[in-house]
């Protein structure tokens, strides 16, 4: 609105002193002083350019000459993310400043000392027409201040600050096993597509032979055209598939490696996974670890130490209505040119009433009333969502650990199936597609057992995360 004004303010000087182009330029100039219009485009369809200077993206952490060649476990993968990654230090830069609050609450305790200084120099006239001479004065002055009584009010505000602390405390818990997990997840996908590129080099392997096979039968005469092309076909497939895989391992390491803090183009070196091992197990019933999340999930924690807090401010609300009493001491020393020096000093107390404040400590109680039964109603539906969380993970867990002996028991049997067809193809007893099928039926099953695996220990991983605790063997 006041651009509007000095606008139209200004459009109106031009029409009645008829002021020149110069003259409106100047004018243009009192419409915004200071340009502010000089990174708006000219027109709406145009992007903004935005500020000249902001703060610099901060590099990504890089690894040194040793730690490229190591050769990285889940734990060590784990403790490097913890220390690199920017959520659990802006987690803990949040508990430090809730920390610092708690300093700011609990000050309010103590007394305050303000040493303040007043230098002027005065000249007046009198009313009886002479001058006084000019006086410099000068006027230290040390104030102490106390509150002696405030009704609880300052009690109740360091038990809110302290309940933010918790609260922050429990939110670094979160980040840290957000971070774990994350690791965990990234670290055994990369691990399943390592062992999945493995099998699809193996699948290739097989269609090879199989093509050699069809070519030489092709040849002695035992074979049709048909059947040739077939494992062509099947070949390329293959070889498809193996180039895909090793586009999806390379974007799973780069997960990782930023998971880590790192370049997503940091590659990692960790170890295989072995298919002939056993999934992890667990040993405890879905009960009792829903019991354990009760006091270890960290999510659950902190919505209990958000029901603290509202309850603080509530009384720190009840009590902002009601009288203090406070002490205070103040002593001074005045300097003034042509007279003595003096000092002076006060002790006195004082007595504050809020008789009416418009209804506003009213209000003030009835919101952190409301925001303390918002927070409860919170915890309640914080304690059924992890319970119900710990519930699905813990079957989801046995079932994938369930679903690995008949895996296990598929890919032998697929794998024997095969070398019982090659041998009935290579004497004739047997065709190209019934090779074709036993090979992609072994194919399947090596997927199969992969990722049965590597969902077991994601899912441990993930039930973990939902009780607040480690729970079994992470490490395949």
């Amino acid at each position: 609105m006041p651009h509007k004004v000095l606008s139209a303010v200004t459009g109106v000087l031009l029409a009645v002193t008829g002021l020149t182009q110069a003259d409106a330029g100047v004018m243009g100039w009192l419409a915004d002083p200071f340009a502010t219009d000089g990174g708006i485009s000219q027109q709406p369809g145009q992007p903004w350019t935005g500020p000249s200077k902001l703060p610099t993206i901060p590099d990504a952490h890089t690894l040194g000459p040793a730690e490229q060649d190591q050769v990285w476990s889940l734990p060590q993968l784990t403790a490097y993310a913890l220390a690199h990654n920017p959520q659990t230090a802006a987690a803990w830069d949040s508990l430090r400043a809730e920390a610092a609050g708690v300093g700011v609450a609990e000050s309010a305790w103590l007394p305050t000392l303000t040493l303040s200084t007043s230098a002027s120099r005065r000249q007046s006239a009198s009313t009886a027409g002479f001058t006084v001479p000019a006086r410099n004065s000068v006027n230290p002055n040390l104030t102490l201040s106390y509150t002696l009584w405030d009704f609880g009010l300052r009690s109740a505000k360091t038990d809110a600050a302290k309940a933010q602390e918790w609260v922050a405390g429990f939110t670094q818990n979160q980040e840290i096993q957000s971070v774990a997990f994350s690791v965990a997840q990234a670290y055994y996908q990369v691990l399943g597509n390592q062992s999945l590129l493995l099998a699809d080099e193996k699948t290739v392997a097989e269609n090879q032979k199989n093509l050699e096979a069809a070519e030489v039968m092709h040849r002695a005469g035992q074979a049709t055209v048909g059947a040739l092309y077939q494992a062509r076909a099947a070949m390329a497939q293959s070889q498809s598939t193996l180039a895909a895989q090793q586009q999806t391992l390379l974007s799973s390491q780069g997960v990782l490696a930023s998971t880590l803090g790192l370049s997503p183009k940091t590659l990692l070196k960790i170890h295989a996974l072995q298919l002939t091992q056993t999934p992890p197990q667990l040993h405890d019933a879905a009960e009792t670890l829903m019991q354990s999340a009760l006091s270890a999930n960290p999510a659950l924690q902190e919505a209990r130490a958000q029901v603290a807090a509202a309850q603080a401010n509530v009384r720190s609300a009840e009590a902002s209505g009601l009288p203090t009493l406070g002490a205070s001491s103040s002593y001074g020393y005045l300097f003034q040119g042509g007279f003595q020096p003096g000092d002076t000093w006060t002790v006195g107390f004082t007595l504050t009433v809020p008789l009416f404040t418009g209804f506003n400590n009213h209000y003030q109680v009835r919101q952190n009333e409301a925001l303390r039964d918002q927070a409860e109603a919170n915890l309640a539906s914080s304690r059924n969502s992890t319970e119900s969380t710990v519930w699905q993970d813990y079957h989801n867990f046995q079932g994938a650990t369930a679903a690995w002996p008949g895996a296990r028991s598929g890919l032998q049997n697929a794998d024997k199936a095969l070398e019982v067809v090659q041998a009935q193809y290579r004497v004739g007893q047997a065709t190209i597609q019934d090779v074709l099928l036993a090979e992609s039926t072994l194919a399947q099953a090596r997927y199969t057992l992969i990722q049965n695996l590597v969902s077991s220990y994601v899912a441990l991983a993930q039930l973990s995360q939902a009780v607040g605790m480690p729970l079994g063997a992470q490490k395949p």
